[in-house]
């Protein structure tokens, strides 16, 4: 009777156990930007997913910190970010103490390339003007548009995630593998589509895509602007009016909200095209594959406007 009623107890233990092993809590997971949010939702797969800081349109240089995000990261496991000196909002968070949370600065993970801001607007090299970059410590914080970094960020957060929730760091490594063969065969795709733009000049709107630049071997010999929030003066503007014609500019890249007057009027007197990049994907669904359609669309835009370019180069051949 005793055999049979442990017989029946060690039974029910091991009905009991999946279930309760099945209610177990899933770690909680945050991620300031869209395309962080899209490489750390590859790696989970289908063991939860992360949840998104700044949504939206909303540009995480000026963000302003609700008291739902200070609620948000107080609860959770791990949070994903670039650096301070870009979501320059969580310097107030990061003060504060709260529960054993881990925070990752993915731009200070190892083996991350830095690439120096770029302190002039004007940087085209020739034998008269030096490229101009900022002091030690400045860095350009767009770490992203390089697919060898979004690698890197890759075995990164299966690292972290590993780490605090091993039972599922299987799970984390094969996801992983995974996203870094789609990375590798992203990078050979677009490669490929840009490679017979390769060294044709073109002005930037915003100087945040030299990662894209140097990934690619593409080139730009200027920006309109150096910060979202800075106007150009009128001197700057005729000094790449002059840089167009001079350089034979095939293509003026705009951003979002920018206005494209501005590029316009840079524009004139050239037969350059005109399109708009987006390095954040401020106006695309999140999900697993927003890092993918970032870099796509970004390429495309450019295969657009220098299409633009060859367009009014042939209409202006037959006049």
């Amino acid at each position: 009777m005793i055999h049979k009623a442990l017989v029946f107890i060690f039974c029910l233990g091991a009905f009991y156990t999946p279930s309760h092993a099945a209610h177990a809590k899933s770690l909680k997971v945050i991620t300031t930007i869209k395309p962080l949010y899209s490489l750390v939702a590859s790696v989970m797969g289908d063991k939860g997913s992360p949840e998104l800081m700044v949504k939206g349109g909303l540009d995480p240089h000026i963000y302003r910190l609700k008291p739902s995000n200070i609620r948000q990261i107080h609860d959770s496991d791990v949070i994903f970010y670039i650096d301070p000196n870009l979501e320059v909002f969580l310097k107030r968070i990061f003060k504060r103490k709260f529960k054993n949370f881990r925070a990752v600065a993915l731009a200070q993970q190892k083996d991350i390339r830095l690439i120096p801001y770029r302190t002039s607007k004007i940087w085209y090299r020739d034998e008269t003007v030096k490229q101009n970059h900022s002091k030690k410590g400045e860095q350009d914080l767009h770490i992203w548009l390089d697919p060898a970094n979004a690698r890197r960020m890759v075995t990164s957060i299966e690292e972290t995630l590993s780490d605090l929730d091993p039972e599922n760091s299987l799970t984390y490594i094969q996801n992983a593998q995974k996203t870094i063969a789609r990375l590798y065969r992203m990078e050979e795709d677009i490669r490929e589509k840009l490679r017979p733009l390769r060294q044709k000049p073109m002005i930037v709107y915003h100087d945040a895509f030299q990662y894209f630049e140097k990934s690619f071997s593409l080139k730009s010999v200027g920006a309109i602007v150096l910060k979202s929030d800075q106007m150009p003066s009128v001197k700057h503007i005729k000094t790449l009016k002059n840089i167009a014609r001079k350089k034979k500019v095939t293509c003026v890249l705009g951003t979002p909200g920018a206005h494209p007057r501005i590029a316009t009027v840079v524009m004139s007197g050239t037969n350059a095209g005109f399109d708009v990049v987006d390095p954040l994907g401020l106006y695309l669904d999140i999900g697993p594959d927003l890092y993918f359609e970032i870099m796509d669309e970004m390429a495309r835009s450019i295969i657009n406007c220098q299409e633009k370019y060859d367009m009014l180069e042939g209409i202006n051949s037959l006049k």
